[in-house]
């Protein structure tokens, strides 16, 4: 026959009893309650929107590797940024140091292509775009498009905008009325546009009047009445001199103050009523 329990065995195991409730309702209310937000960092999902309260970075610690990339399949962008009042993507690199040894920070580099034809030399470049050239002869390659109603690029700085190429610059107007090249200037004294070397304008050209003939008529697209013509003698012609240009529709005349005895050349040159930017 078992012993009957005395009152210290039962009140020692009363007190294990209590201990094992108070610690599982101890866990019941560690498990209920939240955590505190600083204490946990969670990771990053793939196939999903990571919200955050806290910006959220990628640190590369190892020199000359990738901090973070991304890369798509087909049309979908690699990396996309946007932002409601601030900056939709920045590239920064912010080492200025000497750009003969430091060739490489260019804060965003574009390239369309082969990105192996990178310049060996990009250094101090805010934005560097490259394309290769396009094998479809009715489309262009272009290293920076920019485009807007109003400038489709800007540049601000000692020198504007600089180009160099075969052809340095390109202006095209979109419509007659528009203006493919506009130089402007503010300062009194100052110079709107600066030639250097040949200029070729090819509303020019050389006209001949032939022996006997005081006069002779130029086509010229565009032309009308209100064209600016002006015209010169190319040879001596003792007593002979250009009396008058009147422009027409489509063409000009110009005439001698008499006949020429021997076939005789005029140059000309026609320019845009600037009043009304006629012809």
């Amino acid at each position: 026959m078992a012993d009957a329990p005395t009152t210290e065995s039962v009140r020692t195991r009363r007190a294990v009893l209590a201990a094992a409730a108070g610690s599982a309702a101890a866990l019941a209310v560690s498990t209920i309650r939240p955590a505190p937000v600083a204490a946990i960092a969670a990771p990053m999902l793939t196939e999903t929107d990571n919200a955050t309260t806290a910006a959220t970075g990628v640190s590369n610690s190892t020199a000359d590797s990738q901090g973070l990339f991304g890369h798509a399949v087909g049309d979908g962008n690699g990396v996309e940024g946007t932002s409601v009042t601030g900056h939709g993507l920045r590239g920064i690199s912010s080492d200025s140091s000497d750009p003969a040894t430091n060739t490489s920070n260019a804060g965003v580099v574009g390239v369309a292509g082969d990105i192996g034809d990178i310049p060996a030399n990009i250094a101090l470049t805010g934005v560097f775009g490259r394309s290769d050239p396009s094998s479809n002869p009715d489309i262009a390659g272009a290293g920076v498009w920019g485009q807007s109603d109003d400038f489709g690029v800007i540049g601000d700085g000692g020198i504007g905008v600089l180009g160099d190429g075969f052809i340095g610059v390109i202006g095209a107007a979109a419509s007659s009325a528009g203006i493919g090249v506009l130089a402007t200037l503010d300062v009194a004294g100052g110079r709107a546009l600066r030639v250097e070397g040949r200029a070729e304008f090819t509303r020019s050209g050389r006209a001949t009047i032939p022996a006997g003939q005081s006069r002779r008529t130029v086509a010229l697209g565009g032309c009308t009445t209100s064209t600016l013509v002006l015209a010169v003698l190319s040879a001596n012609r003792s007593g002979r001199y250009v009396r008058a240009v009147v422009p027409g529709s489509g063409s000009f005349t110009i005439y001698l103050n008499a006949t020429v005895s021997s076939s005789t050349g005029v140059t000309w040159i026609a320019f845009t009523n600037p009043t009304n930017h006629s012809g």
